[in-house]
C-alpha cells in the first residue's frame, strides 16, 4: 500500500508592495484603503502603505475621491514592487460641481432677461399695431 503525502507550500509567492497614495497636487493622501480583496492596509498621514500579498490586482479607496485599481500581472511574481497612485477627486452625484453650477445661473439670467425683453417686445408690437 502506498502511502501519499499531501505538503503545503510554506513558501509562497507574493508581491512585497510598498508605495504612495497622492492627490493630483501630489500630495500624500492619509487613510486610504488599499486592498487585494482579501486584506486591508490603510496610508499613513504621508500616503505610505506596505502590502505583501498573492493577488494580482490591488484596489484603492477613499471617500470623497474616484477608485483606482492596479494589476500586478506585469510583474514577475514573487518581486518587490513600488506602486505609486494617484487618486482624482470625485465628482459630486448629478455632475455638478461648483463651476457648473455658477454657469447654470449664469445661464437663467440670460434666459430670465432674454424673456422679459421678448414680453415687453410683444405688448410694445400689440400697442402700437393698429
Amino acid at each position: 500500500m502506498a502511502v501519499i503525502g499531501i505538503t503545503k507550500d510554506v513558501n509562497k509567492m507574493a508581491y512585497d508592495i510598498i508605495g504612495n497614495v497622492n492627490d493630483s497636487l501630489d500630495n500624500g493622501i492619509k487613510d486610504v484603503v488599499v486592498s487585494d480583496g482579501v486584506q486591508n492596509v490603510k496610508t499613513n498621514a504621508d500616503g505610505y502603505y506596505e502590502l505583501k500579498t498573492e493577488k494580482t490586482k490591488l484596489t484603492f479607496t477613499k471617500s470623497g475621491y474616484n477608485v483606482n485599481t492596479y494589476d500586478l500581472t506585469k510583474f514577475k511574481n514573487p518581486s518587490s514592487i513600488n506602486v505609486d497612485v494617484t487618486l482624482t477627486t470625485a465628482t459630486p452625484k448629478g455632475g455638478n460641481t461648483d463651476s457648473n453650477s455658477r454657469l447654470s445661473k449664469k445661464t437663467m439670467i440670460y434666459i430670465g432677461v432674454g424673456l422679459v425683453v421678448l414680453v415687453g417686445g410683444f405688448f410694445i408690437y400689440k400697442k402700437y399695431k393698429k
